[in-house]
């Protein structure tokens, strides 16, 4: 089942966009603690483009790459609305195709763990080491196994949004041989006099902790932290539903 297609308008015009807000809020004090001054940037999975087009309006030069031309379109549209100039591709983060571009590369609301299989995550972390440059940073947020296993199944069926022109519902599972989630997802837009139905099925894989840094050692980042709040910066703890990692491409 292909992802992103209608569920594209859902996700552009609820409250998902919100994260990628306090994504670009907190990033700055990250990059001071680590010294880094980046005047490249590359967004992964960087949907309807909110977190790009702040940083482009920070004065930052930005590449957001995603694999749904559906939430690339909202992108465009957001980025012309705000007048910034930001390129977007339409792009794999599996087959990255960029040598040594950028000076931090982000990747945000646990977009990885779509990535089902350890070779598919090796690849994208391949492709973050050749798109860095000496020196750079790869920041990214990855959902726990306790958070996709526990806090994920706390509700069988919930309201995501409701308002006046979408109404969205998630219905969870989990496969604890695979610590794989899935959230089917049934939203409906409202056209007219009626209401149009979208229905998705989105899976994502949990990594413990040790298998996320076996990955970045594998392909020669080097980790230098792990947070369970980016916030507060602080260690991660059990019940931690999702981490932040900071990793750099040595000099």
């Amino acid at each position: 089942m292909t992802i992103y297609e209608r569920f594209a308008y859902l996700y552009a015009k609820g409250p998902y966009p919100r994260y990628s807000e306090r994504m670009a809020e907190l990033l700055p004090s990250v990059l001071e603690r680590y010294g880094l001054k980046p005047e490249t940037i590359l967004d992964l999975a960087c949907g309807e483009g909110t977190f790009a087009v702040r940083m482009a309006k920070k004065g930052f030069k930005v590449t957001g790459v995603d694999l749904s031309p559906h939430l690339l379109r909202f992108a465009r549209e957001r980025a012309k609305k705000e007048n910034v100039d930001v390129e977007f591709l339409l792009q794999d983060m599996r087959s990255l195709p960029f040598e040594e571009r950028y000076d931090l590369v982000t990747c945000w609301y646990d977009s990885l763990n779509y990535l089902l299989e350890m070779e598919e995550l090796e690849r994208a972390f391949a492709g973050v080491y050749r798109a860095l440059k000496r020196g750079g940073l790869f920041i990214f947020d990855m959902n726990t196994i306790y958070g996709l296993a526990v806090i994920w199944q706390r509700h069988p069926c919930y309201v995501q949004q409701d308002s006046s022109e979408l109404f969205e519902i998630h219905r969870p599972g989990y496969d604890f041989e695979k610590n794989i989630a899935t959230l089917r997802i049934t939203g409906f837009i409202k056209e007219g006099n009626g209401w149009a139905r979208i229905d998705e099925e989105h899976k994502e894989r949990g990594y413990s902790l040790e298998e996320i840094r076996q990955c970045l050692k594998g392909v020669g980042l080097k980790e230098l932290a792990c947070w369970g709040n980016l916030r507060e910066l602080s260690e991660p703890e059990p019940d931690s539903g999702r981490v932040w990692f900071v990793a750099r491409k040595q000099i």
